[in-house]
């Protein structure tokens, strides 16, 4: 069986559809033909990388982001009709699905559509223009809503999972300077991800340190708003590699992402888990589903209830609770659930 998966910043960044991608593509190549296409140089990977010249990387959502997107998957068009394969994964959504079925119209090759994107507009138009042979809805509530609004298309709710080798309890913490206990948030830094919420429950709890990976466009607005309200005991650093990352977390007592109920899944939240760290969530179904005893939940908005949450979550003992419930996420697992789809539909 032959695959591929187009995912336009692969080998660029490393964030929740670029660490899936990988996770998946690097299992599968053991049982199929398995081809990424990219504008990430190529790398020793199990996989076949296939890199597309000439698109630059644009940090936001933009027409110009959306322009390039269209030349990417338009340049990964002849090679997809070239080499018919069975199944296709356009990760990126919008032009891309499209794009995606024009080749499926000629090739009868199908299309598999994970939602990435999270439930509301970009995945609306993904299910109506791509037209999937099947939908992977990440949560339950998103299977429930597609389900609900396209009841003829065939979905199935399959998680995000993580690497219980890579992100393990008996790695060594890096040290970072920083005051113990460290309240850890690992994020891009968009407006939906909602990190100054977590900067203003930290300002409420006396000798605790934030310390939050992730780059993006408010960079400078909070690190403004740390300087102001938790001077001396925060650090941001903008990059680390996803293989580094994993002694980050153990420098963590706690890790809390307060990012909207819209987002598609929450990566970040597995990873501190397999790495032994509770979590401290928004309360809505999503997170409940990922984090389940591990961690408590909080009206986030409220930086009062937040605070208090995130001082009660540092004085309980979870002992292995964290690990255990990230267990349940293995990637072994879930490319086993991928490999029964495809091979079923």
């Amino acid at each position: 069986m032959k695959i591929a998966f187009l995912n336009i910043y692969n080998g660029i960044v490393e964030r929740g559809s670029e660490v899936f991608v990988d996770e998946i593509a690097g299992r599968f190549s053991g049982s199929y033909d398995v081809d990424v296409f990219q504008i990430g140089k190529k790398t020793d990977k199990k996989y076949t990388v296939n890199q597309i010249t000439g698109i630059p990387y644009i940090k936001n959502q933009s027409l110009l982001y959306d322009f390039f997107l269209l030349l990417f998957s338009l340049r990964c068009f002849s090679y997809l009709l070239k080499n018919k394969y069975d199944w296709i994964v356009p990760i990126n959504g919008g032009s891309q699905v499209i794009v995606c079925r024009v080749v499926r119209f000629v090739t009868h090759s199908k299309i598999l559509i994970c939602g990435h994107a999270g439930i509301g507009r970009d995945d609306k138009i993904n299910i109506q223009f791509g037209k999937p042979d099947i939908f992977v809805a990440l949560s339950q509530k998103a299977l429930s809503w597609v389900k609900e609004k396209f009841p003829f298309q065939k979905t199935v709710y399959i998680p995000n999972g993580v690497d219980l080798s890579q992100f393990n309890p008996s790695l060594k913490p890096i040290d970072t300077g920083l005051r113990l206990p460290v309240i850890l948030c690992v994020s891009a830094l968009l407006p939906y991800k909602r990190i100054g919420l977590l900067i203003d429950a930290v300002s409420g709890i006396v000798n605790t340190s934030l310390l939050l990976i992730g780059d993006g466009p408010l960079y400078e607005n909070l690190y403004n708003q740390a300087q102001s309200k938790i001077p001396g005991r925060f650090k941001i650093i903008k990059k680390v590699s996803h293989n580094d990352i994993t002694r980050y977390y153990k420098t963590a007592q706690v890790f809390s992402l307060p990012s909207k109920e819209s987002e598609a899944f929450g990566l970040v939240y597995l990873e501190a888990l397999a790495s032994n760290i509770p979590v401290v969530a928004p309360d809505d179904q999503s997170r409940r589903e990922i984090v389940r005893n591990a961690g408590l939940y909080t009206d986030v908005e409220d930086p009062v209830k937040y605070s208090d949450v995130l001082i009660k979550a540092l004085k309980n003992d979870w002992e292995n609770k964290p690990r255990r419930q990230a267990e349940k996420f293995s990637w072994d697992t879930i490319s086993s659930e991928y490999k029964k789809i495809i091979e079923k539909v």
